[in-house]
């Protein structure tokens, strides 16, 4: 539940940053506030295209060590077989006679 603190000494968010952020009339220099607006468009460490490809990249290596897995216990055949063209098209047959 929230309350109004209007009448209240209890400091709000907004009124820390005000305390905290120094206006550009007790400062005088214009240097200050492009040197603030810059900062709040700081550059991302990593950038979105390389985290999805990172994402991208760490789901495709799961689905082949899944595969090789599932490949060595359930089908009986060697991991490494799964990287193969000819166990591939094998699986596609068995699906298509099915």
């Amino acid at each position: 539940m929230v309350q109004n603190q209007t009448g209240t000494d209890q400091p709000t968010r907004e009124r820390l940053k005000k305390k905290q952020q120094p206006s550009n009339q007790e400062t005088g220099n214009p240097e200050h506030k492009s040197e603030r607006r810059l900062r709040a468009y700081s550059t991302r460490r990593v950038p979105i295209i390389v985290r999805v490809l990172i994402v991208l990249a760490l789901i495709v290596v799961a689905l082949i060590v899944g595969a090789m897995v599932g490949y060595a216990t359930f089908g009986g055949g060697e991991a490494m077989d799964v990287l193969k063209l000819d166990t591939w098209t094998r699986i596609t047959d068995f699906w298509m006679k099915s």
